[in-house]
């Protein structure tokens, strides 16, 4: 029994659910199904997705990795790895300051310097009201010194169309008709 074959059985018994009404919750047909979960037949993307989503996977992992019960009580994206041995960057950069990693379906932070680190463990700390209050008032302040940019930006546009029009105005005095 192939990987996707097991976890598809895994995530059907998981949910408590027959081959027949697992068929039903995939849109697919009750034998198709039984070819998929028998390994019998190619499983198309869209039904992998689905697959992915009911079970909370990853495609990857749901693909390649035996699962067993443990590992679906907690969702893909809720899981750290645990040994800088067993994951794989996919995507992202310290630049960016986050990395996708083969088999995750979340993307995790990363700090660029040691002020950023302090920033994070403090934030980490708070209660939940006081998480959303401080979001709040970052969203807040943020969304204030992009105002104050574009505004400081308008200005000069606005002198130099004073200026250039005061120009244009010297110019059409000096010429003759």
């Amino acid at each position: 029994m192939s990987a996707l074959s097991h976890n598809m059985k895994l995530i059907r018994k998981r949910l408590n659910c027959t081959q027949t009404a697992f068929a039903q919750i995939l849109e697919i047909g009750f034998r198709t199904y039984v070819r998929y979960e028998s390994g019998e037949r190619d499983v198309p993307a869209v039904v992998l997705e689905k697959l992915s989503n009911l079970g909370n996977v990853s495609l990857d992992r749901l693909l390649t990795t035996r699962l067993d019960a443990g590992e679906l009580d907690i969702p893909d994206n809720l899981l750290i790895p645990e040994k800088p041995e067993s994951y794989t960057v996919i995507s992202g950069s310290r630049q960016e300051g986050r990395i996708m990693l083969k088999g995750y379906r979340k993307d995790f932070l990363i700090t660029q310097d040691a002020e950023e680190k302090k920033i994070l463990n403090h934030f980490r700390t708070l209660s939940p009201a006081s998480k959303s209050k401080f979001l709040d008032e970052m969203e807040n302040t943020l969304q204030d010194h992009s105002l104050q940019a574009k505004n400081k930006a308008a200005r000069p546009n606005k002198q130099l169309r004073r200026k250039g029009l005061s120009q244009l105005k010297k110019i059409a005095r000096s010429v003759k008709v």
